[in-house]
Formats: structure tokens, C-alpha cells, sequence
């Protein structure tokens, strides 16, 4: 009965991812009755990227981050291994992140820390390779929901400092986005940028032996301005460091 446990009409679904893919402006969403579409709409976007938002390459680091049973260790193992996303995939998580934060505090989505990890973790966790043998997915699918807990369990400032959100009650039903750095294909034009950067432009947090330096090295914010932009919309006008879709 929870928020995103409920499939929303498949033809909803498609008709909006079609006009994120295709407009240059967001859908208003507000006008959508079934909110389950909506909801149906983030799950397969995500399900859909080439990679798991986490990386075929950190899939094991996350996993065992999350199985560490001293909590402080566990913690500080998290914010390191967030620190080696990938820049785009790390605001995007960050995005993310804080909304089921604030979907597990309502009652009336039906959906807490654990529900959400459970339909969650196969998606942004996902697995190690693109085809897994069918014992590994057996094993991730009992690891998967471990990490997205730990990562529900992070503070809220923590991962405000990578979107910039200073207008958290903004009106977005007229937000133009102005994306200079879309990808083109011979059929379409997408505002959706690529999510993967190259290796060259990833930033690690230096690493210490103390919790409290790790969270200082890793609080300091990556953008270069405060721009006053609505909620996951960084300066330069990308849609919060959106994945590339397949």
C-alpha cells in the first residue's frame, strides 16, 4: 500500500518520461492525477541507467561499508566511499536521498526507512556487473537494502551541501531549464546530461583516522556558487547532474 510499492498506469509513465526526454521545459507535475505514475517514473529512470546510480565499481565497497557493525567505522566508510562517486552520480544520490527522507517521515506515504530500502536498494545499488550470475543477485538482493538504510540514516545537512537546496518551497512548475551541456542523438535532443564523469574529475575526501575530520573534509560544498536555484538545480542549469538514460 506504500508510496512506491503501487504501479502507476503504464501509458502515464511513458508519456512522461517522453516529455522529460523531449521538452525543454519539466513536466508539470502537479497536473498528473495518478501520483503513482510519477512515482513509477523515478523507479524506471533509475532502473533504466546504463550503470547503477552507485557504480558497477563501488558496488562492493558500498556493501561492505554497510555490513561494518561498528557504527562509527560503518559511517565513516559510507561518507569515503560517497566521496569516490562519480560527481553527477553523487548529487543525484543526494537529490534522492533527501526526498525519501522526507517520503519515510510522512505517515501518509506508508512507506518508512526499511520499506523504502526494500524497493530502492535492487535500483540504485543494483549489482557488481551488467549480467550477474544468478547466486550473486540471490546475495545482493539481501545486501542491497543495508546500504540504502545507511545511506537513509546519513544527516540531512550532509547531503544538502551537494544540491544546493536554498528554496526548498520553490515553485517548479515553471522552471525552464537551460541546459547547455545536454546530449544529442540523430532522433532526439535530451535535457537528461550524462552521468558517469570521467575518472580524472572525481574528488576524494582526504582520509583521517577520526569520524569528526571526515565530516568536516567532506562537508565542505563542491559547487563554486550559491546561486539561489530552485531545489537540485545547480547554477548552470542542469537538471541536478541528471543520468544518462539508456
Amino acid at each position: 500500500a506504500g508510496l512506491y510499492r503501487l504501479s502507476g498506469a503504464d501509458r502515464t509513465v511513458k508519456e512522461l518520461k517522453e516529455k522529460f526526454l523531449r521538452s525543454k521545459t519539466v513536466p508539470v507535475l502537479s497536473k498528473v492525477d495518478d501520483i503513482h505514475a510519477i512515482t513509477g517514473l523515478l523507479k524506471d529512470f533509475l532502473r533504466n541507467l546504463k550503470e547503477p546510480l552507485l557504480t558497477f565499481r563501488l558496488n562492493h565497497t558500498f556493501m561492505e561499508a554497510a555490513e561494518v557493525s561498528d557504527d562509527d567505522n560503518s559511517i565513516a566508510l559510507m561518507y569515503q566511499t560517497i566521496s569516490n562517486l562519480p560527481q553527477p552520480n553523487r548529487d543525484t544520490l543526494a537529490f534522492l536521498v533527501l526526498h525519501l527522507k522526507r517520503v519515510a517521515d510522512s505517515l501518509d506515504t506508508k512507506m518508512d526507512i526499511s520499506n523504502l530500502a526494500r524497493v530502492f536498494g535492487p535500483t540504485i545499488v543494483g549489482h557488481a556487473v551488467p549480467n550477474p550470475e544468478p547466486m550473486a543477485i540471490l546475495q545482493d538482493t539481501k545486501r542491497q537494502p543495508m546500504v540504502v538504510e545507511r545511506l537513509l540514516s546519513l544527516p540531512v545537512d550532509y547531503w544538502t551541501q551537494y544540491v544546493m537546496a536554498e528554496n526548498v518551497q520553490s515553485n517548479l512548475n515553471h522552471l525552464i531549464i537551460e541546459n547547455a551541456n545536454c546530449y544529442a542523438t540523430p532522433e532526439r535532443m535530451s535535457m537528461l546530461g550524462p552521468l558517469t564523469t570521467p575518472e580524472q574529475h572525481l574528488t576524494k575526501t582526504p582520509s583521517s583516522s577520526s569520524l569528526s575530520q571526515r565530516m568536516k573534509s567532506t562537508l565542505t560544498p563542491r559547487f563554486g556558487s550559491k546561486s539561489k536555484s530552485a531545489v537540485g538545480f545547480p547554477h548552470q542549469g542542469k537538471f541536478f547532474s541528471s543520468p544518462l538514460l539508456k
